[in-house]
């Protein structure tokens, strides 16, 4: 079955439950996820942390690769078909994933459900391939120079918008912002980073591929602030916070490894009063990495996330 790369933003290893062979096998696996284990909780949030929704999907993508219903190393993670947050992970919660594999042409389709003692927190379904997805449609170009913004978003800026912090904000720079109609961001990898702490000295060139899960994670957060520019709220206690509703149609085209400045590029596709769906894509000099077809985000009190009144 492939191999579990070290490279990875969650710390645990999903204890397998169940697992079988085959078109229609099934698998379970649990892991308990506490703040002390768990190095994204220092940034996600300060002062409240939440169990950061591309993380499910981590540890989903790491029982689906323990639980592979086929031999071989071969396979790896061609797109994220689908996912729906459903409910926030905190930390000291158990996540049990339960997965439905699918043959699908020459892939497999993950079809899962990770949840808590409290119910389903995402419902997520990956596919898994040999070769990594194509892009399809028009090659993409860049913004017109008359859309750019007049000075760059720096980390400060960034900062007062998002409430990501060390080691989960994952945006460096916003080259290019026209609010309400698109953004152009970028995102350097390096192997200073802390998921590549655990990589030995001898780690082959194909272990130090950047997680994917981080990939789409760093492409939300430049998303994020493109939705919440005009109304900033890097408070996740108090007033309206942004919650990411759900991903679709994310396609990985080539790894991203250190080195690399992504450049991701966001737009807006339509608003519903506290709802927005964006779009774009994710390119490394000007190749592009990653597709993304859609991303629901919603405008929230913070009473949903945090369960107690607002003041």
């Amino acid at each position: 079955m492939p191999t579990l790369s070290s490279v990875t933003p969650v710390d645990g290893t999903p204890e397998i439950l169940e697992s079988g062979a085959g078109d229609g096998a099934r698998a379970r696996t649990r892991v308990t996820v506490t703040e002390d284990s768990e190095k994204v909780f220092v940034g996600h949030y300060p002062g409240f942390p939440i169990f950061p929704g591309v993380c499910i999907v981590e540890y989903v993508h790491r029982s689906a690769l323990a639980t592979f219903p086929e031999p071989g190393e071969a396979w790896s993670l061609a797109a994220v078909e689908s996912t729906r947050f459903l409910s926030p992970v905190f930390p000291g919660d158990t996540l049990t994933t339960e997965i439905t594999w699918t043959r699908r042409g020459d892939g497999w389709r993950c079809q899962a459900v990770a949840g808590t003692e409290r119910g389903p927190s995402a419902k997520v379904r990956l596919r898994y391939a040999t070769e990594p997805a194509a892009w399809t449609g028009e090659p993409p170009v860049s913004p017109p120079a008359a859309e750019t913004a007049a000075a760059p978003l720096t980390t400060e800026a960034i900062k007062r918008i998002l409430p990501h912090r060390y080691p989960m904000l994952l945006v460096d720079r916003v080259e290019a912002l026209v609010p309400g109609e698109r953004l152009t961001a970028v995102k350097s990898v390096s192997c200073n980073e802390p998921w590549y702490q655990a990589l030995p000295d001898k780690a082959a060139a194909t272990d130090y591929h950047y997680p994917e899960t981080l990939l789409v994670e760093s492409w939300c957060q430049s998303a994020g602030v493109l939705v919440a520019h005009d109304t900033p709220n890097p408070d996740v206690l108090a007033g309206q916070v942004m919650l990411f509703g759900a991903i679709s149609d994310v396609a990985y085209l080539r790894p991203v490894r250190p080195g690399d400045v992504v450049e991701h590029r966001v737009r807006l596709v339509r608003a519903l009063r506290d709802t927005m769906f964006v779009e774009g894509e994710s390119l490394v000099a000007g190749e592009p990495v990653m597709r993304v077809g859609s991303v629901v985000m919603a405008m929230r009190p913070a009473e949903e996330l945090t369960g107690r009144p607002t003041a």
